[in-house]
Formats: structure tokens, C-alpha cells, sequence
């Protein structure tokens, strides 16, 4: 049995917990630590369980709460040797670290995590896999474009947490200055409703059960706009959607 908990995602932050027979892992830290720490225990989950924080990069939407983290729950870290040497990540009173790279699985616990890499403008981003007694849950956000890697890591899970951060044109019209928008845009930012849309499509399947569209900007985006883009792309396809948000839990997924 695997379970997802997306604790908050957005431009501003993004924190999930995957769990497996028995073993419970912090995907990204992204949020204070104090809305970290109350948020999991609103679900009933005690930070003293978790047995490894994995990191899908340095960018500070994502490792925000980890110093404080560790500093009272020690736990390892797992995330591209790259990460490790950023200034995010320097200097932190590491439990352990754990090194990911792509195509090498790693197993802790009961769950087995499959690192693929997504192109972002980090010292190194990853997607990840998650599966447990064969479920398994997809998860690619903070990417500029899809590869093939990243399509073919993705089929085939039973549950995806995919990014669809902007609206092209609210992005276009908005008041970011040129030079973010042009990086938002490129091919090492982040993917709009519209590209997110076709990931989805080229990856779902008949075993997909949940779709979680993640990494909505605030800024350029609208939670209605993402849902039209996937419904379109789901084709009639019965899956769970749901539009995850920084401000709160999104409901949990068991399969």
C-alpha cells in the first residue's frame, strides 16, 4: 500500500509526505518549518517518523523548513550529490546523507524511490517514482520541458503529481519583468497548463487513479484554469483530480 499526503505546493512552497508499509519519507521542505511541523500533525502524522527527507532540488520553495527540520528530528537526507555542495545546503548538521543520481534505485524501508532527471535551472533537479507492494506514484514538478525520460519514467503510475505552474497568457500580461517571464518560459523553467496538459495525456493510462496538478503559481494561474487543461487532456479518462494549494493539505491518497 502506498499513501501521498501533499502537505502544500506552489511557487511559494511545497512539502508532500509518501508512506509504505511502515516507512514514511518528507518530500521537500519547502514551508516554514512551523507550518511544516503543525500541517503534519493536523493529519495525524508525528515529524518524528519520518525516516529520510528527499530533495528534488536547493531552490528555496523546496528546502525552506530543512535546517529547522533537522535540527530537531534526525533524519537523513537523500538528493543529487549537486545539492549537496549549493549554499542552500551548506553548513546544515546533516543526520546522514544519501546521495541520488538518475536510474540508480534506492530502496528505504519498504519503499523503493527511482530518481529520473528533469531539466530546471538548479544544480541538479529530479523527479522521482515512489512504489510500494506494486503501487506507484509519479512525481515531476519544477521542469522546463519534457523529455523523453521524463514520459517514460511517469507511464504506468497509478497516482501522478505533475507540474502545471502558469497561464500562458496570464504570465504574458502580468507584471513579472521580462527577464523572469522569458526564464519562466524557457526550457529549463517551469511547465504551463498547456504542457502540463500533454504530459498528462502521454502518460496516463487505464491503472491511473489520481492526478494531483502541482506547483501553481499565485502570481499566473488560476486553480480553474489548471483543472480545465487536465480534464481536456484526461479525455473522459475516471481519475481523482485534485489541484493541490500552498495554503492547505490537499486529501490524501491511498492505493
Amino acid at each position: 500500500m502506498l499513501e501521498v499526503r501533499v502537505l502544500g505546493s506552489g511557487s511559494s512552497g511545497n512539502a508532500l509526505i509518501v508512506s509504505g508499509g511502515g516507512t514514511r519519507l518528507l518530500i521537500d521542505a519547502g514551508l516554514s518549518y512551523r507550518d511544516l511541523v503543525r500541517r503534519m500533525r493536523s493529519a495525524g502524522i508525528d515529524p518524528g517518523t519520518i525516516k529520510g527527507v528527499v530533495i528534488t532540488h536547493e531552490h528555496d520553495d523546496h528546502v525552506r523548513g530543512l535546517r529547522l527540520f533537522l535540527k530537531h528530528h534526525k533524519a537523513p537526507v537523500y538528493a543529487a550529490p549537486e545539492c549537496f555542495d549549493t549554499p542552500a545546503l551548506f553548513g546544515l548538521d546533516f543526520f546522514g546523507r544519501e546521495f541520488l543520481r538518475e536510474g540508480e534505485e534506492v530502496f528505504i524501508g519498504a519503499l523503493r524511490l527511482k530518481p529520473f532527471r528533469v531539466p530546471h535551472d538548479a544544480a541538479a533537479t529530479l523527479g522521482f517514482v515512489y512504489e510500494c507492494g506494486g503501487v506507484r506514484a509519479g512525481h515531476a514538478t519544477d521542469l522546463g520541458a519534457v523529455t523523453p525520460r521524463v514520459a517514460e519514467s511517469l507511464r504506468g503510475c497509478h497516482c501522478l503529481l505533475l507540474e502545471f505552474n502558469h497561464d500562458v497568457d496570464r504570465l504574458l500580461a502580468g507584471s513579472y519583468p521580462v527577464r523572469l517571464k522569458t526564464r519562466i518560459r524557457g526550457g529549463l523553467g517551469h511547465l504551463s497548463n498547456e504542457q502540463g496538459a500533454e504530459l498528462l495525456s502521454g502518460v496516463t493510462c487505464n491503472q491511473t487513479r489520481a492526478v494531483y496538478l502541482m506547483h501553481l503559481s499565485r502570481n499566473n494561474n488560476l486553480p480553474v484554469l489548471a483543472r480545465m487543461a487536465a480534464l481536456k487532456a484526461l479525455r473522459g479518462l475516471k481519475v481523482r483530480l485534485e489541484v493541490a494549494s500552498f495554503n492547505e493539505p490537499s486529501p490524501h491518497w491511498m492505493g
